[in-house]
């Protein structure tokens, strides 16, 4: 019994020794209370972001633990920045996520009748960790509702990795004009959530975009680069003025008009696409200087960009700019694609131009040297009023 009460009071010192030791290096003051697990954590967390890094799952993370181990591998993580070996940073899953993978129908600025009747439908990938069940619905978040309800549910649960297409039966307004459905979708605990978000963000949401009855010049449709193509000025690295509209073939680079382009991710939207090939170089390229044009407010640039099918090797980079009356060239944004079975859809608001006449270019890259899958699209590339 004596032995093990002097056992018993060894540990006990070996315990508070030890204790004693690990807070030597930074005691609690009266006015400063002890740091516990979670505070450590956010201190290497706010060490990694000041050297220039992300912190890591475990570092970012505020669960509670009672295992220091995971703290002191967190701390010598965090010194090991100063070696050459970089860390690579990770993000904590994240619950509701979703990709826009395309428009199945009605692409944007289809052109409609008064009360026509109509089915909308977007293909959706679940790129979060999290099923949708019967508790996720599509609601109307902004704009028009075009649609009779403003909450659907979805076709069927969606797990992580799968793509759904959801369908919404529509109605054309009365009257003429360009009209946007704005929809996202609620979650199980209520959040809303829509496309191409990251790190945890909401995303934008995904849209119906019709014009009903006649276009304009005082809204709707404002120009039309695909039906005025051959108004623009095409160059490529190998050679200017090129011939419009070109013929495919040759290695100077051409533009063409598809009406009715088959696109990567295997849809056939039934409207036309400038389709403008570099020149055969691996730092070619081909653009188009289209003429003036006095930008008004809410005027935005709107098309959907990608690769047609059957190019496997298609990699390209697209970039949209104008031209100042002083002969200055500005980027409005430039946007790497290849072939992956998906499109994308852009939309400019040219507001900050609004009074200002200038020259709108349309420029593709090469982004690899495969010359003769370098077949990309704009797709219906238009300025409308918004």
């Amino acid at each position: 019994m004596v032995q093990n009460k002097l056992n018993a009071q060894k540990i006990l010192g070996l315990a508070l020794a030890a204790l004693f030791l690990l807070s030597a290096c930074r005691a609690p003051t009266a006015q400063e209370p002890t740091q516990d697990i979670n505070a450590l954590y956010t201190q290497v967390a706010g060490t990694l972001i000041a050297q220039g890094q992300a912190p890591t799952e475990a570092a970012a993370t505020t669960e509670a633990t009672s295992t220091p181990l995971v703290v002191t591998a967190t701390v010598a993580l965090a010194t090991s920045t100063a070696s050459n070996t970089p860390v690579p940073p990770t993000s904590a899953p994240v619950c509701n996520q979703a990709t826009f993978i395309a428009d199945i129908t009605v692409t944007d600025g289809t052109q409609m009748s008064k009360g026509q009747d109509f089915t909308k439908t977007w293909r959706i990938k679940n790129s979060g960790t999290c099923t949708w069940d019967e508790d996720y619905k599509v609601v109307f978040s902004s704009g028009t509702n075009l649609a009779n309800k403003s909450s659907y549910a979805l076709p069927d649960d969606v797990s992580p990795g799968e793509t759904v297409d959801i369908s919404i039966p529509m109605e054309a307004p009365n009257e003429n004009g360009l009209y946007k459905s704005n929809w996202v979708i609620r979650s199980d605990t209520g959040s809303t959530f829509g496309v191409n978000g990251s790190g945890g963000s909401a995303g934008v949401p995904f849209f119906a975009l019709i014009q009903v009855g006649q276009v304009t010049s005082s809204g709707g449709v404002r120009y039309d680069f695909a039906a005025n193509f051959c108004d623009a000025d095409w160059d490529s690295k190998s050679k200017n003025n090129l011939p419009c509209p070109g013929a495919n073939a040759g290695s100077d680079g051409f533009v063409l008009v598809l009406q009715n382009p088959e696109l990567e991710n295997g849809t056939k939207p039934g409207k036309a696409a400038i389709w403008a090939r570099p020149n055969h170089a691996a730092n070619g390229w081909i653009r188009g200087v289209f003429p003036d044009f006095t930008v008004k407010d809410g005027d935005h640039f709107v098309t959907t960009i990608g690769c047609l099918d059957n190019n496997a090797n298609c990699r390209v980079t697209f970039r949209l700019s104008y031209i100042k009356g002083n002969g200055d060239e500005i980027k409005l944004g430039t946007w790497d694609e290849k072939f992956d079975g998906q499109i994308r859809n852009i939309d400019i608001d040219l507001s900050s131009l609004a009074g200002k006449k200038v020259q709108f270019v349309l420029q593709i890259s090469m982004g690899n040297d495969s010359f003769t899958q370098a077949n990309s699209f704009w797709l219906t590339p238009v300025i409308i009023k918004k």
